[in-house]
């Protein structure tokens, strides 16, 4: 695993030692680590607190790991940035509260849509009765 120089970076405190990293559910994927593990220091884009109040850092890259993953995240407590402020800070995640107000609009159109439907249905109904 290269590193990025337009992303920041971080590594783990203890070269010799080992960080796991998690997936998006907080299940470990892998380690990093000095040979044969990926790598002792690894891009990330964003910090978030997350499981157990703590803060992770997210991963630029979640592939090359043993397991799969959509995002992969390591404990802030175990590793520290490579160069502080280079090639900027590391900004906090943006929250998940956009997603979460899209899927609840899309939850509420398919309600709207399927009560007007139903209406609509029901008028048919009606009017073929009654003729």
């Amino acid at each position: 695993m290269g590193l990025d120089a337009n992303y920041p970076a971080v590594t783990m405190n203890d070269p010799n030692g080992h960080v796991t990293v998690y997936n998006e559910d907080h299940l470990p994927i892998g380690q990093l680590g000095p040979t044969p593990y990926e790598s002792p220091s690894v891009n990330v884009t964003c910090r978030r607190k997350a499981w157990d109040d703590l803060y992770w850092y997210r991963l630029l890259n979640p592939e090359g790991f043993p397991f799969p993953a959509d995002e992969a995240y390591v404990g802030a407590d175990e590793t520290h940035e490579l160069n502080p402020g280079q090639p900027y800070p590391i900004p906090d995640c943006a929250s998940g509260c956009p997603i979460k107000i899209a899927q609840a609009a899309g939850a509420g159109l398919l309600v709207i849509g399927g009560a007007a439907a139903a209406a609509a249905w029901r008028r048919r109904a009606r009017s073929l009765g009654t003729a």
